[in-house]
């Protein structure tokens, strides 16, 4: 007679060490579950204004929760106006003496422009060329400084973007404008009735500072996200409300 098979209900139970318990442990007391509600529902409310982290690398929030730049973005600015203030236009390419030439000739038709304004009012004339080159000089350490800063972020494999190859063209037309406009002032430095043409490191500061600030409103404006501070304040304005309606009643 064959053997039969013997079903043993006992053997399908599960032991002891799989049925969980009735309590809680302290264990599962952790952030966002449900043993801990009211920490998750207020981890959930959205803050009244979230940005993306790059915002901060260059701006901040002061303390009304306003756009504004970082000290070290200035610091950093001015860095580079430190090593370019007094450097000299440089040339390349297949004939340097051929760009020279035409550098010195558009020198001398910016000057000889200036001559009969010089003739009329010379210290209004160059207050108001050297506001021209104090501000083409803050933004050109500006774009430096982005430029060096946004290049050292790239890896060996990355190709460069072609927004960072335009902010390459547009900060060597920076450049040259800056050198052209001072060697321009330069050479009619006495006849301007000013005592000093050279550019002031806190007057360039002041450009700066107010450069970064209209991009930190600017991509404040494109990147900030005020919905958590909508519904905040429509959330309290249907709490007054409702607060309003029961005195009334």
């Amino acid at each position: 007679m064959a053997n039969v098979d013997i079903f043993d209900p006992s053997d399908q139970e599960i032991g002891p060490e799989l049925v969980p318990t009735q309590e809680t442990p302290e264990s599962a007391h952790v952030p966002d579950t449900n043993a801990d509600p009211e920490g998750a529902e207020a981890r959930e409310a959205k803050p009244d204004v979230a940005l993306p982290d790059f915002f901060f690398k260059k701006y901040m929030l002061d303390a009304n929760g306003n756009p504004t730049f970082t000290p070290s973005l200035i610091e950093g600015v001015m860095n580079v106006y430190d090593e370019k203030v007094d450097t000299e236009m440089m040339f390349s390419g297949e004939d340097i003496t051929k760009e020279e030439a035409y550098y010195a000739e558009q020198v001398q038709a910016y000057a000889n422009g200036l001559l009969p304004l010089l003739e009329v009012d010379p210290q209004t004339t160059g207050i108001s060329v050297l506001q021209h080159l104090t501000r083409t000089f803050a933004e050109f350490i500006s774009v430096n400084y982005e430029y060096s800063d946004s290049i050292s972020a790239l890896t060996m494999t990355d190709d460069i973007p072609t927004w960072l190859t335009e902010r390459e063209d547009k900060m060597f037309a920076l450049g040259r404008k800056f050198r052209l406009c001072r060697d321009a002032i330069n050479s009619l430095d006495d006849k301007f009735g000013l005592k000093d043409t050279s550019l002031k490191r806190e007057r360039v500061q002041a450009e700066v500072e107010r450069r970064m600030q209209r991009l930190a409103e600017w991509n404040f404006n494109q990147h900030a996200d005020t919905s958590g501070k909508t519904n905040n304040s429509m959330n309290k304005a249907t709490a007054d409300h409702c607060k309003k309606m029961a005195q009334s009643a």
